[in-house]
């Protein structure tokens, strides 16, 4: 492995500056939402939301998590009438070759099953991947919607320490192209972040003006995003893009 190497996967995350608002009190907060979260009823589609037509909806989770904390998420877009689908990935290490090829794989296969293109919501760094997705295969997503998902680079993060030991195991092509993470997709997208987020610099979750791009702000949790009511709406119109 070379200098140059090392020096670009260093740069991938970065710890926040004491001035941020982010760090390990921040992060603290986000685990004590989280823990609150999991004692408290899981959330149900509201009736006011509107339903969907049934097409497939590929759900990805974020770094250090797996499908199993997607599950209240899931279970409102499936309520809205929608047919959910998961990666099977029970720890999401992040850009790892084995997670890019199962994502690409299951998308891929919804899609043909399905004779239809796929809607992908991602969490975090579940929506990163899913814009890379769509990046590589637009003949076959219908949408994107990112929840609290940072698509600048370097990512400013209290997870920073978890990023950098991991980074060693990410795929080297991808790490190549992250900078076109951030670039105007060829579907529409429905980026959903919080001011109040306090794991990832809510700005780096915003994109720039384009056709079909939209940024949606809501208040709530990095953690908790996925029962947040005001992301669940924003999926719920997102989901309504025509195929």
């Amino acid at each position: 492995m070379n200098v140059q190497r090392v020096t670009m996967r260093e740069a991938s995350a970065i710890f926040p500056h004491p001035e941020s608002g982010l760090g390990f009190q921040s992060l603290a907060r986000e685990m004590e939402a989280f823990a609150a979260e999991a004692l408290s009823p899981p959330p149900k589609a509201s009736d006011d939301l509107p339903r969907g037509d049934g097409h497939s909806v590929l759900v990805l989770p974020g770094f250090l998590a797996g499908d199993w904390t997607t599950q209240r998420l899931r279970d409102v877009i499936a309520g809205l009438g929608y047919r959910v689908e998961t990666p099977q990935i029970f720890f999401n290490a992040g850009p790892t070759r084995q997670i890019l090829t199962r994502m690409n794989r299951k998308l891929l296969d919804l899609a043909d099953e399905s004779g239809s293109t796929v809607s992908i919501v991602g969490v975090s760094l579940g929506g990163v991947l899913a814009r890379q997705l769509a990046l590589d295969n637009p003949e076959a997503v219908r949408c994107v919607v990112t929840l609290c998902s940072p698509i600048r680079y370097p990512v400013i993060t209290p997870l920073q320490p978890f990023a950098h030991a991991l980074t060693p195991f990410h795929e080297p092509a991808w790490l190549d192209r992250r900078g076109e993470i951030g670039s105007a997709l060829p579907v529409p997208v429905t980026a959903v972040y919080s001011e109040d987020d306090g794991i990832i610099d809510w700005r780096q979750c915003l994109q720039d003006d384009a056709p079909g791009a939209m940024n949606v702000r809501v208040t709530g949790a990095h953690t908790t995003i996925g029962s947040n009511s005001e992301a669940h709406a924003a999926v719920a119109q997102a989901l309504l893009s025509p195929s």
